[in-house]
């Protein structure tokens, strides 16, 4: 039974191709530029005012013991991006019949406003800096797009472009 098992691992180990989708170019923006901006700007989330909290310290009595950021909260944060992650994949796979260039340039899309929508689905407030992040990030983005022509089909973006992006963003960012 042991031996079994482990040929069916084997076997599936030897079906399993690992091919990246993304190369070094998109995943070193993704990580540098694309994301720090709007992910910074949860820093400068409020849930109350200063005067409010100087009035009453125990309003972050919580956050002083460490409960909100634990194991829990990590995990959550996980399960949403691997969730959102597959579901990118999945759909843009099975229902988006492209080459692989468009696939990388709809999904690899998808995956960054589906970052600005995490980042301003978690604010308590929104604030004008955080907009602009979001908006510079956008620029940063489209500039990369133009000066990245070999990685992303200039020409294919167009109508339907903007409409596969936005119902793929919708389908994986609306649930959660």
């Amino acid at each position: 039974m042991i031996i079994s098992f482990i040929q069916a691992i084997f076997t599936c180990l030897y079906f399993f191709v690992t091919i990246p989708i993304y190369n070094g170019y998109l995943i070193l923006g993704y990580s540098t530029f694309y994301t720090s901006m709007p992910v910074f700007s949860l820093v400068l989330d409020e849930d109350v005012s200063e005067a409010q909290v100087v009035r009453f310290p125990a309003l972050y009595k919580t956050l002083q013991k460490g409960r909100s950021l634990n194991l829990k909260t990590f995990l959550i944060w996980t399960w949403k991006s691997i969730y959102q992650a597959c579901l990118i994949m999945f759909v843009a796979v099975s229902y988006f019949d492209q080459s692989f260039v468009n696939i990388v340039s709809i999904t690899f899309s998808t995956l960054i406003l589906i970052e600005m929508l995490n980042v301003l689905s978690e604010v308590t407030k929104i604030k004008y800096k955080m907009v602009l992040s979001i908006i510079a990030t956008l620029l940063i983005y489209f500039a990369s797009i133009a000066c990245f022509k070999q990685y992303f089909e200039v020409s294919y973006i167009d109508g339907h472009f903007v409409l596969k992006v936005t119902l793929l963003t919708l389908v994986t960012w609306l649930p959660l």
